[in-house]
């Protein structure tokens, strides 16, 4: 499993809709396992997506389908652009 970070922007000063973690869970029901929308802080959107997975470029390439899907899906969501999809890598600091 992998956490994938979508990154949206949001047209103008739009709210996330209230049904896009269910409409990227709907998306592809097989491979997401959770959806989490995080408070915007800035002027992107940060979606958290677990994914089933065999790699971390195929959890990349399915987070963009799954939001190509669901953009298809839901006309509110079309507005909205996706600048990243990607697994976040944190630094490790073994002391």
């Amino acid at each position: 499993m992998y956490l994938v970070q979508l990154t949206l922007a949001p047209p103008g000063d739009a709210h996330p809709p209230a049904e896009l973690a269910r409409a990227l869970h709907d998306a592809a029901p097989d491979v997401v396992e959770h959806a989490g929308v995080h408070t915007p802080t800035r002027s992107h959107l940060v979606v958290s997506l677990f994914l089933r997975a065999a790699s971390l470029d195929e959890a990349e390439a399915a987070a963009r389908r799954i939001w190509q899907r669901a953009t298809a899906s839901r006309p509110l969501l079309a507005a909205w652009s996706l600048r990243r999809a990607e697994v976040p890598l944190h630094p490790y600091d073994a002391r």
